[in-house]
C-alpha cells in the first residue's frame, strides 16, 4: 500500500557493525529478538511487514554473520546486511518483507549463520487472502490542456467497484498525489464502496511551469493494488497580469519562522502585492514586496489559511488581479524547523542549488548540473546516451532497473516505485528493485564485497525474481556522511566513490548501459537533531556526482590508483569500463527559498530527524519528481514508456 507506516531503519549501527572486526570463537553467543514474527493479514500480490528483529552479540568476541536463509520465497530480507561483524555487546535491526501471489496461510523459518557458532532462527507466518472487490477507475488519463499561470483546471476521476452484488466491499484508502501542480479533493478517507457504487473526486492542475508537466495520481486500497491515471497539462504565461502562485504555499510550522513569496507576470512592472481580505496566521501579513516573512504564533490553530491576494502594476491606470491562496499550518516534526534555510559565510548568500547557480560559483567551483556552468548535457555525451535509452530491449522478458544508496534513497525509491507501478503509462517489462540500504553511505559501496552488495544480489534482486543479467539501468543517490567533512573534499571523496561504483556496476550486472544520479533533498532541519549530514553537507554530496559525470565526458578519471579513461562507455574508444552516466532529478533546494522552478522543502517534507523524506508528503514528493522525469525525458521515454517502447518495437520489427 502507497502510505505505509512501518518504516524505521537502522542507519549507523549497521555500518558500524559492517566494519567492527575481532576473532570469533565459542565465547560469542548470538541472540535473535523476537524469535517470531507476525505478518498478520496481507492481501495477495502486496507487501506486507513485520515487527522488526533484533540481533544482538552477548559475548565478548566478535560474531561474524555469514548468511541468512528464508525456508520459503514468500519471505525476503527487507533492511539489514546479510554478511558482518557484530562486536562484543553489539545489536542490530533486521526488516523483512512478505510478498504472496496466492491465498493461504504461509509460514517460514529464517536461520541466520554464523562463523564457527550456532545458527539462530526466527519464525515467521502470515496469511494471504484475496478480495471479490474489483476496482474500477475512470477516465485513465487527464489532459488539462494549456492553463495559464495563476489560473486552475479541473477534471474529475470516478473510482467504483465493478464487483457482482454480494463481493466484497472495496475501501479505497489513499488517493496518492503531491500537491504540486496537482492536488486531489473527494470523499473523506477511507471511502467503503459497495458492489456498483462509485466515489467521484476532483483533480486540478495549476501550472509552476512554461511548458509540459505529466504527473500521476494513484488510486490505493486496502487489499488491491494501487491503479494510477496519467496526468498531463502545460503552462503558458498570460498575456493579462496575473498572480502565478500555485493556490497553495509551502506548508508553515506552528511557532516557527516562515518564509513565501507571491509572484506575477504581465502587465508593467513593477509590481505591488496586497491581501484583500482572509486571514493569515499570526505574524504573518503581506507586504507590498510580496515576500510573505514572519514566525508563526505558537497558539495558532493548526489547518489552512485563505486569503485573497492582490497585484497592482505600474501602469496608467494600473490593472490589478486576484487569487485565493492558502497557507497549511501544521504541527512541529521534532526537527529543528527554524532553519528554514542555510547560509555559508563567504559564498553565495543563502545556498543556491546547482542549476540556478549556472556559471556562478561556490567556494571558487562553477556550478550547473554539467560543464561550463550548463544544466544541459554536451554532445556527444548526451547523443550518445539518447542512442543508448533507444537501445534498450528487454532480457528475458524485463527491464530491471535498480537503485544504489543509503536509506533515503531506499524510502524515495520505494516511494517512487509504488507510484510507476500504478501509472499507466509505464512500460510493462520495467520492472523496478530497490538495492539501497539503511547506512549504505558512498564509500561502503567501494568495498567489492560489502553486505550490500551482498543484499542486493543475493536477496533483493531473488525477491524480486530478477537476475544480475537482467539489471541495465541504475539510480544512484549517495552521500559522503564523514562527520566533520568540508567542501571540496567532502564532494571529491565522494565523486571517487561513484566512480568506482560505476565500475563496479558494470562488473557486477554485464549488461548495464545507464547510471542516473539524483540529489539528496534539504538537510537543514537536521541542526542540533542530528550529527549525521548537516547542511551543506547535502548540499554538497551533489558536486560529487557533478563532477564523476565530467569526469566521463572529458575522459578523465578520479579512482584513486587509476587514470586515463577509467569511465569509457564507448567500446569505439576502448575497453568499456562504465555504464554512460548522467544526471536524473536534482532535487535538493535551500528550504523554504523557492528555486526557480518553484521547488521548495519545509519541515513537513522531512522527518522528525531533519534528515529523511517523510511519509507521506517528503516521498510522495520525491517519487512524482522521478516519476515526471523519468516519463519525459529522451534518456529514458524509449524504455520507461509504455506507448515510447511499443512504438520503437513496432518500428524495429517493420524495419526487418
Amino acid at each position: 500500500m502507497m502510505l505505509r507506516a512501518l518504516r524505521n531503519y537502522l542507519h549507523l549501527a549497521v555500518i558500524l557493525g559492517l566494519m567492527a572486526g575481532g576473532a570469533v570463537d565459542a565465547a560469542a553467543q548470538v541472540s535473535a529478538s523476537p524469535t517470531s514474527i507476525s505478518f498478520g493479514s496481507v492481501a495477495v500480490n502486496l507487501e506486507g511487514f513485520a515487527p522488526h528483529v533484533l540481533i544482538t552479540n552477548n559475548g565478548t568476541t566478535g560474531a561474524m554473520l555469514t548468511g541468512l536463509k528464508f525456508s520459503e520465497p514468500e519471505f525476503g530480507l527487507y533492511t539489514g546486511l546479510p554478511v558482518q561483524t557484530l562486536a562484543p555487546k553489539q545489536t542490530v535491526t533486521y526488516a523483512f518483507v512478505f510478498l504472496a501471489s496466492q491465498p493461504g496461510t504461509y509460514n517460514a523459518t529464517i536461520t541466520f549463520y554464523f562463523q564457527g557458532l550456532p545458527s539462530v532462527t526466527v519464525q515467521a507466518s502470515a496469511t494471504a487472502y484475496t478480495t471479490t472487490a474489483v476496482a474500477t477507475v475512470s477516465p485513465t488519463s487527464l489532459n488539462f490542456g494549456t492553463v495559464n499561470f495563476g489560473s486552475t483546471a479541473t477534471q474529475s476521476i470516478t473510482v467504483t467497484n465493478s464487483a457482482p452484488l454480494g463481493s466484497d466491499t472495496l475501501t479505497v484508502v489513499a488517493p496518492v498525489i503531491y500537491y504540486q501542480p496537482f492536488a486531489i479533493t473527494g470523499p473523506k478517507i477511507p471511502v467503503n464502496l459497495a458492489p456498483g457504487q462509485s466515489a467521484t473526486f476532483e483533480v486540478t492542475f495549476s501550472p509552476l511551469v512554461v511548458g509540459s508537466t505529466t504527473g500521476d495520481v494513484a488510486m490505493c486500497y486496502t487489499a488491491l493494488p494501487c491503479i494510477g491515471v496519467d496526468l498531463t497539462g502545460t503552462g503558458a504565461m498570460p498575456a493579462q497580469l496575473s498572480l502565478t502562485n500555485y493556490p497553495t504555499l509551502p506548508f508553515a510550522t506552528q511557532g516557527y519562522p516562515y518564509q513565501a513569496n507571491l509572484t506575477a507576470t504581465g502587465g508593467t512592472p513593477p509590481y505591488s502585492f496586497s491581501m484583500l481580505s482572509g486571514k493569515l496566521p499570526t505574524g504573518l501579513s503581506v507586504p507590498a514586496s510580496g515576500a510573505i516573512t514572519g514566525t508563526i504564533g505558537s497558539k495558532d490553530a493548526l489547518g489552512n489559511y485563505t486569503f485573497t491576494a492582490q497585484v497592482q502594476d505600474s501602469s496608467q491606470p494600473p490593472q490589478t488581479a486576484r487569487e485565493s491562496i492558502t497557507v497549511v499550518v501544521d504541527k512541529p516534526t521534532g526537527s529543528n524547523c527554524d532553519i528554514i534555510s542555510v547560509d555559508v559565510p563567504d559564498t553565495t548568500t543563502p545556498l543556491v542549488d546547482l542549476m540556478d547557480l549556472s556559471t556562478n560559483t561556490y567556494e571558487g567551483y562553477e556550478g550547473g548540473l554539467y560543464p561550463d556552468g550548463s544544466n544541459t548535457d554536451p554532445d556527444p555525451h548526451d547523443s550518445d546516451g539518447i542512442s543508448i535509452a533507444q537501445g534498450i530491449q528487454p532480457i528475458d522478458g524485463k527491464i530491471v532497473m535498480i537503485s544504489i544508496g543509503e536509506s533515503a534513497t531506499q524510502q524515495a525509491f520505494e516511494n517512487f516505485i509504488e507510484q510507476a507501478n500504478a501509472d499507466p503509462e509505464k512500460n510493462p517489462n520495467l520492472q523496478l528493485v530497490d538495492g539501497a540500504q539503511g547506512g549504505a553511505t558512498g564509500n561502503s559501496w567501494t568495498m567489492k564485497s560489502s553486505g550490500f552488495w551482498v543484499q542486493l544480489l543475493d536477496y533483493s534482486l531473488p525477491f524480486a525474481d530478477a537476475t544480475p543479467d537482467e539489471v541495465q539501468i541504475a539510480w544512484v543517490n549517495d552521500v559522503n556522511s564523514q562527520a566533520g567533512a568540508t567542501f571540496p573534499s567532502d564532494a571529491q571523496e565522494l565523486q571517487g566513490d561513484y566512480e568506482t561504483i560505476a565500475q563496479y556496476l558494470l562488473q557486477k550486472f554485464q549488461n548495464m548501459k545507464m547510471m542516473f544520479f539524483s540529489s539528496i533533498n534539504y538537510t537543514g532541519y537536521s541542526q542540533g537533531v542530528s550529527t549525521t549530514l548537516p547542511e551543506p553537507q547535502g548540499y554538497d554530496s551533489a558536486w560529487g556526482a557533478k563532477w564523476a559525470i565530467q569526469d566521463q565526458i572529458n575522459g578523465t578519471c578520479s579512482i584513486a590508483g587509476q587514470s586515463g579513461n577509467c569511465l569509457n562507455y564507448n567500446a569505439a574508444n576502448g575497453p568499456v569500463l562504465a555504464p554512460w552516466m548522467g544526471w536524473s532529478f536534482y532535487y535538493w533546494g535551500n528550504g523554504l527559498i523557492p528555486r526557480s522552478d518553484g521547488i521548495t522543502w519545509s519541515c513537513q517534507d522531512i522527518k522528525s530527524d531533519g534528515l529523511h523524506p517523510s511519509v507521506p508528503l517528503g516521498e510522495i514528493k520525491i517519487g512524482e519528481y522521478l516519476l515526471n522525469w523519468f516519463k519525459t525525458s529522451d534518456l529514458s521515454t524509449p524504455w520507461f514508456v509504455q506507448s515510447a517502447a511499443k512504438q520503437r518495437g513496432s518500428a524495429s520489427g517493420a524495419s526487418r
